[in-house]
């Protein structure tokens, strides 16, 4: 999947002028040149992106994705509650994987339907 990591500063935040610094220094070339090799992601900032670490074959896949077939997540209402329903559908998997019992397609199935009753239905 390729994502990344929103920020924003609030109107109601206590210090309006020193959240704002923070997002600049945070989108500056130099701070996305710097986070970017360390995470091996495509920084946001074009400026950024003509540093020669982010021309490797494994980036240009991903930018590519990103300029020809990248949509947008659905958004979720309750997200938080979805992420942490599904998080423990697929950490109970895993349970199951590392003590030797199979995950099947059903199985799978089966812990998502459950992630899913879980949600509010509106």
């Amino acid at each position: 999947m390729v994502a990344g990591i929103n920020m924003a500063v609030f109107k109601n935040t206590d210090n309006v002028d020193g959240a704002t610094k923070f997002v600049k220094f945070m989108t500056s070339d130099a701070e996305q040149k710097i986070l970017n090799k360390a995470y091996g992601s495509i920084p946001p900032v074009k400026a950024a992106q003509s540093d020669a670490a982010f021309n490797t074959q494994a980036t240009g896949v991903l930018r590519e994705t990103l300029a020809t077939s990248a949509a947008a997540l659905p958004q979720v209402p309750d997200e938080s509650q979805f992420e942490t329903a599904v998080g423990t559908a697929v950490k109970e998997l895993f349970a199951e994987a590392a003590a030797g019992r199979e995950v099947t397609t059903e199985s799978v199935k089966a812990k998502l339907a459950k992630a899913q009753q879980q949600m509010p239905t509106k």
